[in-house]
């Protein structure tokens, strides 16, 4: 049975790895494109007040909780979600998905730097995973139609969007239904965050991203 969270506003789906993959199976079969997005701490605190990527983030077909805090400030205390949430476990069975099935992706970020970070944590979970194009988006450089015309010409299976929020949600709302595309995943930072857990630096900013988001969470249930 579907278990729905709301932390910050934003219900999402609180899903074993198992389950969560088994839904992204089905919508690689399907037409028209299905939408998958992972939520992080700085998504739900950096757009909490805004109505317009509230409104979007509603709109895709499975929104997933990223950390394990998301979790524990929904109050889920479930040992298998949360250490398959903290070891990002569905993402790894779908990469795997991915290489084994021959699929192609098409990968999309703000800068190229993002791009050769997204190759490289791609390359991380599995060398054998076919990159069919990538695409730098900016919303002042007004490309889109020019992106999603090259999606649509290399029969990709699945657009890896590591676009930062609100631009990924924003983005994904008004061409959906111009891609020819089994799968959208918005995965923002957490693609390239599986593999810089271990760094000092990251670990700090970890630490005081949590603090803040543990207080916006507080100070939204005094104000309920």
């Amino acid at each position: 049975m579907e278990e729905k969270i709301e932390v910050l506003g934003i219900q999402m789906d609180c899903l074993t790895a198992k389950e969560t993959m088994l839904q992204a199976m089905q919508f690689m079969e399907n037409d028209p494109v299905d939408t998958i997005e992972i939520m992080t701490m700085d998504s739900l605190m950096n757009n909490q007040e805004d109505e317009t990527w509230i409104s979007q983030a509603k709109e895709f077909k499975l929104v997933l909780p990223g950390e394990v805090e998301i979790l524990e400030a929904a109050e889920i205390h479930d040992r298998v979600k949360l250490k398959e949430t903290e070891n990002r476990i569905f993402l790894k069975m779908f990469m795997k998905y991915l290489q084994k099935n021959q699929k192609r992706i098409y990968l999309l970020a703000d800068t190229e730097e993002e791009i050769r970070q997204a190759e490289s944590a791609i390359r991380h979970y599995n060398r054998g995973i076919r990159i069919s194009g990538h695409a730098c988006l900016n919303p002042a450089d007004n490309r889109e139609e020019e992106v999603v015309n090259d999606i649509n010409g290399t029969e990709t299976d699945c657009v890896l969007s590591v676009l930062s929020s609100p631009y990924q949600e924003s983005f994904i709302s008004r061409n959906k239904t111009l891609l020819n595309t089994k799968l959208w995943f918005g995965c923002g930072p957490m693609l390239s965050r599986s593999y810089d857990d271990r760094k000092v630096l990251q670990q700090i900013r970890h630490f005081f991203r949590k603090t803040m988001f543990r207080r916006q969470v507080e100070k939204q249930q005094k104000e309920k």
